[in-house]
């Protein structure tokens, strides 16, 4: 995820009222938000709700908000979709089998057997 692009997004995209409102939905205080401009405070904002583990709440709502970014967000959204409980979740079931884990079979083989020359005593 892009905090950076997300940050340039909802600097962009919203007013300052409009971060407020959205704000307001996510039960974050706008005033404790510290920072004098609206990027600074749009920055705080996206540290806050990671630190917190609700990145994808926002990402959603602005998604909601606005759905012509819902192109740049789709993957990040795919993911927290599939596995809410855990961003990285679907990496232990892709290596549990679910799905392949690579597309093309692998180049390069590697020996296995171990070659060990009896010494003579």
């Amino acid at each position: 995820m892009d905090r950076f692009r997300l940050r340039d997004d909802l600097v962009t995209v919203f007013n300052l009222e409009e971060i407020q409102a959205l704000c307001r939905r996510l039960g974050v205080a706008y005033d404790q938000l510290r920072g004098k401009t609206q990027r600074d405070k749009a920055g705080l904002l996206i540290g806050t709700m990671e630190r917190n583990g609700r990145l994808p709440e926002l990402v959603q709502e602005v998604v909601r908000e606005r759905p012509h970014l819902e192109e740049t967000y789709a993957a990040y959204i795919a993911i927290e979709t599939a596995a809410p409980e855990d961003p990285l979740s679907w990496l232990d079931r892709l290596a549990q089998g679910e799905g392949p884990a690579i597309e093309e079979p692998p180049t390069m083989r590697w020996q296995t057997e171990i070659n060990e020359e009896e010494e003579d005593e």
